[in-house]
This record gives structure tokens, sequence and C-alpha cells, in this order.
């Protein structure tokens, strides 16, 4: 069984005894698995999901750069999750998180949010048939949060995780969710997305996207912590 408690800052850490009997906690993101994708790539092209392919930024920042010169429906959708043996549950999910820079801003739509979509139960399910989801949970900007231009941030979505070093946290729990969003419902995929409605020269830098896991699905094993840096 893993103990966790609640910082004074939300972040949920891990509860632990030394060999006299002494309380510590530990982050449970000290312990994150990390990987990179690296643009051009048959795993950056699984990442893009047929979506628009992004680019290496002229200026040389760290990251996948996301540019709209054209009024169109193009978009990103970066896919980062993957099951393995055991598949996680709504309830399991603690925080997604993606480090982002917003260059250009123009109204709402300029800006990105996260997706998670459950998977299909074969009877009342929300998605088209070409992608038959049972449920669609999106997290969107908070009210309040501000984000600058050219700023990088760390954007996050459920439970507050560790500041990433000089990194500015944004709240995005604005919820919506299409369907049941039961947390008992297995994930199928989670998503870092742009609104196909995003204006002319809408601009967006992604350098890394993850999420963290812990709940009743996995409580028998260590935390999950995946953080999938995004390389040009």
């Amino acid at each position: 069984m893993v103990l966790q408690a609640t910082t004074d800052t939300g972040e949920i850490v891990k509860v632990i005894a030394n060999d006299q009997g002494d309380l510590t906690t530990q982050s449970f993101l000290e312990q994150q698995t990390t990987g990179q994708v690296k643009l051009g790539t048959a795993e950056a092209a699984a990442v893009q999901g047929g979506e628009a392919i992004p680019i290496a930024d002229p200026n040389e920042r760290l990251g996948w750069l996301f540019q709209k010169p054209v009024a169109d429906t193009t978009k990103f959708n970066y896919f980062f999750y993957g099951e393995g043996n055991q598949a996680l549950t709504l309830d399991d999910l603690t925080t997604l998180n993606a480090i982002i820079t917003v260059d250009t801003y123009t109204n709402p739509d300029s800006l990105v949010f996260f997706n998670i979509y459950t998977k299909s139960q074969g009877a009342g399910d929300v998605g088209p048939p070409a992608f038959p989801y049972h449920s669609r949970l999106t997290y969107g900007l908070s009210a309040g949060q501000h984000v600058v231009l050219g700023e990088s941030i760390q954007a996050w979505s459920i439970v507050k995780p560790i500041n990433h070093p000089g990194k500015r946290f944004v709240e995005f729990n604005t919820k919506s969710v299409l369907g049941t969003g039961l947390g008992t419902e297995e994930i199928w995929y989670i998503t870092l997305h742009t609104d196909s409605a995003a204006p002319l020269n809408t601009q967006i830098l992604v350098e890394e996207i993850g999420y963290s896991a812990l709940g009743t699905g996995i409580s028998t094993i260590e935390p999950i912590n995946v953080r999938l840096g995004l390389i040009a």
C-alpha cells in the first residue's frame, strides 16, 4: 500500500518511514520516467497523430513549434499516453502537465487544452465511428489565470504538480465532459491540442508533455510519472 499526503502547496507526496520509524515525505516526481521524441522519427509521427507537423524553432528554443500561417482548420494534436500491461482509469489520473510557450494571442482559441478519451464500451459511446471513444474530458484555461506572450510556463490540470525549475504554474482546470466521464472508465488516449478554430498566425511552442497517476487501479505499485520531452 502506498501512503500519500497533500502539502500546503497542493502537491501530492508519498509518506515513507526510515529505519528509526520517523515519517518523511518524497515527491512522486522524484521517481519520474522521462523520455524524448525527436522530430522526423516514427515515434514523433505517432505523437502527432496525423495532424499538423511541427517545426524546429528558428530562435533555437527547445521543443516543437506549431505555426498557423493560413486561416484554415489546421491544428496540432499530440498524443502522450500509451497503455502498458494494465489500463489506467480516470480515477487513477492525478495530473496533466505541459511546458508550453504561447507566442501569439487573438482570442481563447489561441490557447491549448488537454483532452482525455476513454475506451469504447460498445454502448453509450459518444465518439464518431472513426474514433469511437466512450467519453471525452476537456481541460482548458482556468478563470483568472494569466498567460504572457513568450513566457515558458507549466500548464497543469487536475492536481497541481511540483514546479518545474524556472517555470510559472498556469492552471487549466476549466472542465467539460462529453459522455458520462465516470471515474471507473479506462483511459484510451490523452492529448494536448490546439483548436481547429485557432486564428490566423497562432504560434505555440511545446517543450514537454506528461501525466501522473496514483489511484485505486495502481495502488499496489509505484506511482506513475511520465514526462515526454519534444526534441526538434
